[in-house]
């Protein structure tokens, strides 16, 4: 295609501006030439001779040869559709660049009206410096693509997190309800047991009344039956037997007795029997004020089941970073926060080494290492290296009479307070007074490998109104 063009636009190109033909002239000699351009070579020239031969012609015999600008005129036209190296408007080749339109154009575009005031330069030139440009534009957009992907790779981490979650906790649920199906069915079959019982023994005490009863008609009806065939005896025969007949009726049969407590005391099967099963149910339910919220602990934690327990760990697990979670220290908040009233939780620190507890602002960076100060928005108590410190500007030391193997905490968001206790001793250990955040959550943090820390239950009562 390059070569057909190429021969073709040699045949059609005036000699002197190296241009198609633009109303081309044809010399004695057959040498052809654009119009204007022959005219401007022969300008203020007195012989008017063919550029390229030099052979004599005359400047009133320039005739525009149609035949021959109908042919540059279709083949500019064809070039202009079927040639995508070619200019759109002329024809040409694209050679040029225009800086202002930001596009490639030929030679004859650079002398057109439309191009006017506008800088061209070599095509070539141009494409080096507009890919340098390009390459700079891209830069940010590259590091752009690669927060994406590391976005993307994490959102389908979490959707994985999300399904294994929702199907442990799936199956966590069908355990905690299979223990109080179990626990129900063994109440209701203790229950229909104590009826059945209950059943059997009052059954035996009315059949054996009835024996009774049946066996004092009995002797009753053959006594009447007797002296009544006696009576109608002869008088002889019946004074005869007279004594023995009247000894018979002597005998005076008891009342028959109505017995009492004798049907099933169905109110006290029946009686309450929701809240009596409710109250027992209290030795297999346990309540705790503080859960662990899994969302926010550090990967290198193992949490129990019921979100009570945790474990630091020397191996860690692979775990979505969430804006919730804490990615470099072990660390992790409670599941609910607290913004009004009193709250109380008991944490077991029996023989671990190192624990930090207290509340959080519900604000803190989740990243990075932290300050445990008031102002970065901690309250807080901790034990490392058999030193126990509150978590103050600066650090308090905690007189201990013993080391504690409990922690109690109250927090009293009403005066904005929180306070340490060991449940041993009267004495707090420590007050902060200062807490000015609007929401704070439960703040847990431990690296003793060996031992938990452990959210106690607490002691569940019941209180009845009047």
């Amino acid at each position: 295609m390059a070569s057909r063009y190429s021969k073709l636009e040699d045949d059609l190109s005036c000699p002197i501006c190296a241009q198609i033909l633009q109303l081309p002239v044809v010399l004695f000699c057959r040498h052809r030439f654009c119009k204007s351009c022959l005219e401007g070579f022969w300008n203020g020239n007195e012989d008017f001779n063919c550029p390229l031969c030099y052979l004599p012609s005359s400047r009133d015999q320039l005739v525009i040869n149609s035949m021959l600008q109908k042919t540059c005129d279709a083949y500019i036209l064809e070039r202009k559709k079927n040639d995508p190296l070619a200019c759109q408007e002329h024809g040409r080749p694209l050679t040029l660049f225009c800086v202002q339109e930001l596009l490639p154009a030929c030679e004859v575009c650079q002398s057109a009206p439309c191009h006017k005031g506008h800088r061209l330069y070599p095509l070539g030139e141009a494409a080096y410096d507009c890919k340098e440009e390009l390459k700079t534009a891209l830069k940010p957009l590259k590091e752009k693509l690669n927060l994406y992907k590391q976005a993307k790779q994490t959102a389908d981490q979490v959707a994985d997190h999300i399904k294994a979650q929702a199907e442990n906790t799936e199956r966590q649920i069908k355990e905690e309800f299979e223990l109080l199906y179990k626990f129900l069915r063994e109440e209701e079959a203790e229950r229909i047991q104590l009826l059945k019982e209950e059943e059997k023994l009052k059954t035996q005490n009315i059949n054996d009344r009835i024996t009774d009863i049946t066996n004092e008609l009995a002797s009753l009806a053959n006594t009447i039956r007797t002296a009544e065939q006696e009576m109608r005896s002869q008088d002889i025969p019946f004074l005869k037997g007279y004594k023995d007949t009247i000894k018979r009726t002597w005998r005076k049969p008891l009342d028959p007795e109505v017995l009492s407590g004798s049907l099933i005391d169905v109110a006290k099967h029946l009686g309450s029997l929701k809240f009596k099963v409710w109250e027992k149910m209290k030795n297999i339910v346990k309540f705790t004020p503080v859960t662990l919220d899994p969302n926010t602990v550090a990967n290198c934690f193992l949490l129990s089941k019921d979100l009570t327990t945790v474990q630091c760990l020397t191996q860690t697990f692979k775990l979505p970073n969430n804006p919730e979670r804490f990615d470099v220290s072990a660390e992790m908040l409670g599941s609910e926060g607290y913004s009004l009233g009193r709250h109380a939780w008991d944490v077991d620190v029996k023989n671990n080494t190192y624990w930090v507890l207290g509340v959080a602002s519900e604000s803190i960076n989740r990243k990075g290492k932290h300050v445990l100060t008031p102002a970065e928005g901690f309250w807080t108590i901790r034990f490392r290296n058999g030193e126990y410190k509150a978590c103050s500007a600066p650090w308090s030391p905690l007189t201990m009479s013993q080391d504690p193997l409990v922690i109690r905490v109250v927090l009293d968001m009403d005066r904005s307070k929180v306070t340490f206790y060991d449940p041993r001793e009267r004495t707090p250990l420590y007050t902060f007074t200062d807490i000015v955040s609007p929401r704070v959550l439960p703040y847990f943090c431990t690296a003793c490998k060996e031992h938990p820390l452990r959210i106690m239950p607490a002691r569940l009562s019941l209180t009845m109104d009047r």
